[in-house]
């Protein structure tokens, strides 16, 4: 009995990894943004540039949204084993999405020392379909929240344990999150400031042992920083941002207009910047809505199941007990640890216009998962574990499972196939065999950035695109495309030349497929 307990951390791990690696080589269907840290990782193996002819970049330009490098070059080895593949390109996040729920389970135990409420913080982040969905892709915010993690816990081992080689680790992998993804780079630094904050008793009694691990920190951070600035990287905020939202203008012009003159007191009243504010008030709130957390989850169809949010219904409860318990805790390192967790996950997410944003607020799975895990335990002791209450709770918790399993096989790739991308691992070697039989082949850009899904899938040589490849100009959220690779012309005119292959858009809906080939 005793060895089963102590291993049943490895039972949760393991069910972990059933879980998220069952058939992630065809499902979900490969995005652009996966087939982009793919292929340019790919890219960098045959040349030692990217798909533009960079060297060796920190921010890769890709559709003019310069993602960070850091999940580009862990990808390096997997791509070079395994070759250009879906599986490859997603084995770095799988591999560090299990590691975080070992992490948060060595990092609540070592708050709490609670083996109970360690194993259920752990077995409920293995379950949520929150975490889960961005574990099997090759999602940037999922990486960076196991960086994140590793460094609050190498964090808290030295402020529990003492041991000086804590010091010295804590700050890589949180400086290591930020070449991973835009959003922790907000994140990450407010995060660790309250750590610091929370603890500066301690750190002031050894302020010159801090001195070299945070200088060593700032020198990293240095050449993000300044590739960030220099090399487009706010390109991308200023294609996301709040300030992408023409909103508030729009509503500061009409409600000035409406006054029929631009008096002090009626342009105090109607500041676009006070409306910004409200704005932002707003899409931060957002994120602990209820309709988000527990009914419909995200807008965004890539980032969702259908009906279904972030977290399952049966654990509402269980989160409104946690959070009670917690504040009631003598704990204060969990109390501050969790509620500063909590507060701070959606502030990336609430500065761009599209919020609640689950992908950018990936982390506050963690808290929550603590909160709930909590709130479950309280339950537990209050009904004395007994057996028919459990067996009762743990048919609704394995239906709600089977419910999301159910909606993500099944439904959501029917549902959401113009935003899952299905069919481009079929359609792409069909075009690649045509390729020589016609003057012009015409693709639809009904999907997402088509163009790196052809490069992914056809495996096209990376020195031919740097040569050639050309991006539109940006559009309103700063993304830009390409239209043409050889005779290859993505978007269909309306008068189409003869000896013409074209691909157009499918109802999958209605005829089961994603696209409807056909010449001229």
């Amino acid at each position: 009995m005793k060895l089963i307990k102590n291993n049943l951390i490895y039972f949760i791990l393991l069910l972990a990894i059933i879980l998220r690696f069952f058939n992630i080589n065809n499902l979900p269907s490969l995005n652009p943004d996966e087939a982009a840290l793919g292929y340019n990782a790919y890219s960098l193996l045959q040349t030692g540039r990217d798909e533009h002819g960079a060297s060796w970049p920190l921010h890769f330009q890709s559709f003019g949204d310069y993602k960070p490098g850091g999940y580009i070059y862990l990808d390096l080895p997997f791509i070079k084993l395994l070759g250009l593949t879906p599986l490859s390109v997603r084995l770095p996040n799988l591999i560090l999405s299990v590691l975080t729920i070992y992490i948060l389970y060595k990092l609540v135990l070592l708050l709490t020392l609670d083996f109970r409420l360690s194993l259920l913080s752990s077995f409920i982040l293995t379950i949520s379909p929150w975490h889960l969905h961005f574990s099997r892709g090759a999602w940037e915010s999922s990486m960076a929240l196991f960086f994140l993690i590793l460094g609050v816990y190498w964090f808290y081992s030295y402020i529990k344990k003492l041991k000086k080689y804590y010091l010295y680790l804590f700050p890589l992998p949180l400086v290591a999150s930020l070449y991973v993804y835009h959003s922790v780079r907000i994140i990450a630094p407010v995060l660790l400031l309250i750590l610091i904050i929370n603890n500066h008793l301690l750190l002031i009694k050894n302020f010159k042992k801090l001195i070299l691990p945070f200088t060593i920190a700032i020198l990293l951070t240095i050449p993000v920083l300044y590739s960030f600035l220099h090399n487009g990287g706010t390109t991308r905020f200023s294609g996301v941002g709040l300030t992408a939202d023409k909103g508030p203008i729009n509503r500061s012009e009409e409600l000035l207009n409406q006054h029929g003159n631009t008096k002090l007191i009626n342009r105090a009243m109607h500041n676009k910047r006070v409306l910004y504010l409200l704005s932002w008030s707003q899409k931060y709130l957002s994120h602990y809505n209820l309709n988000f957390l527990f009914i419909n989850g995200d807008e965004v169809p890539r980032s969702k199941v259908p009906e279904m949010g972030q977290l399952y219904l049966i654990e509402l409860p269980f989160l409104i007990l946690g959070i009670i318990n917690i504040i009631k805790s003598k704990n204060k390192h969990l109390q501050a640890l969790t509620f500063s967790w909590f507060f701070i996950a959606p502030l990336a997410s609430s500065l761009t216009f599209q919020a609640p944003s689950a992908l950018r607020s990936l982390s506050l799975v963690i808290p929550l998962s603590i909160f709930i895990a909590s709130g479950l335990k309280y339950f537990l002791n209050l009904i004395h574990y007994s057996l028919p209450l459990i067996f009762v709770l743990s048919i609704f918790y394995i239906y709600s499972i089977f419910y999301y399993l159910d909606a993500y096989y099944i439904h959501a790739p029917q549902r959401y196939s113009f935003a899952w991308n299905s069919g481009f691992s079929q359609v792409i070697p069909y075009v690649e065999s045509q390729k020589n039989n016609y003057q012009n082949i015409y693709f639809t850009t009904k999907y997402d950035q088509p163009y790196i899904l052809y490069l992914f899938y056809s495996k096209y040589d990376p020195s031919r695109i740097q040569a050639q490849i050309k991006l539109t100009s940006p559009d309103q959220f700063g993304f830009s495309t390409v239209e043409n690779i050889d005779n290859i012309h993505f978007g269909i005119p309306e008068t189409l030349p003869g000896n013409s292959l074209i691909i157009e858009a499918s109802d999958f809906e209605k005829t089961g497929q994603s696209f409807k080939i056909y010449t001229n």
